[in-house]
């Protein structure tokens, strides 16, 4: 019986030890581990700028006008291109008066149309007239200077033509700015002017005054 204790005794020892040996148990970790949580700001920049309300317009308060007490008066139409006028009908008085004993000893009413012509533009003749009770005169001519106004030139006299005579001692002309020598013109000068009568032979007879500054000569309307 002894012997049969001791076998199962060791059976038993033997299958203890035949059994794997339990696992070491591992350690608690020391400390708790930290989660760490990063921010990122992120800038964002507008690609447009913001709309900012509109600000109410105060609404004017209507003032009430006064009815004007007299009528407006009318608006002058817009003037087109000034067209040149005309030259003043014959016997109309000069600007310029004549210089006292103008026709000298042997001319007397003496006449023009007007105190400005033209080469270019209206009036582009100047009309004189004069009369003489001297029988011998059976011609008269008129003889002309000029004197530039935008220098201190003076031309010498030169010969115009003569006048038509009606053959009772009045003599008329129509002397177009033409006449005037093409050396001579001007954009702004005196026309000068004196008459002289003549005899049947072509001998001078007598003269009137010299005219001057009194007929303004140009070449262009615009002078």
């Amino acid at each position: 019986m002894k012997r049969a204790l001791t076998l199962a005794l060791g059976l038993i020892l033997s299958a203890c030890s035949a059994l794997p040996a339990a696992p070491t148990p591992t350690a608690a970790p020391t400390s708790t581990p930290v989660i760490v949580v990063q921010t990122v700001v992120v800038t964002v920049i507008p690609t447009e700028a913001p709309t900012l309300p509109p600000t109410p317009t105060p609404v004017p308060t209507a003032t009430a006008v006064p009815a004007p007490t007299t009528a407006p008066a009318a608006a002058a139409p817009a003037a087109a291109a000034q067209a040149p006028t005309s030259a003043p009908a014959a016997g109309e008085s000069p600007t310029a008066t004549l210089p006292a004993n103008a026709g000298g000893d042997l001319f007397t009413n003496l006449t023009r149309s007007g105190d400005h012509f033209a080469l270019k533009c209206l009036p582009e003749t100047i009309t004189f007239g004069v009369h003489t009770d001297n029988f011998y005169v059976t011609e008269v001519d008129v003889y002309y200077r000029i004197q530039d106004r935008l220098s201190i030139s003076i031309s010498n006299w030169h010969n115009a033509g003569a006048m038509t005579s009606d053959k009772n001692g009045n003599f008329t002309i129509d002397l177009p700015a033409s006449a005037v020598d093409p050396d001579l013109r001007s954009h702004r000068a005196w026309f000068d002017y004196q008459f002289v009568g003549v005899n049947k032979v072509g001998d001078a007879v007598g003269r009137s005054a010299k005219i001057v500054k009194q007929i303004t000569y140009t070449i262009d309307c615009s002078d």
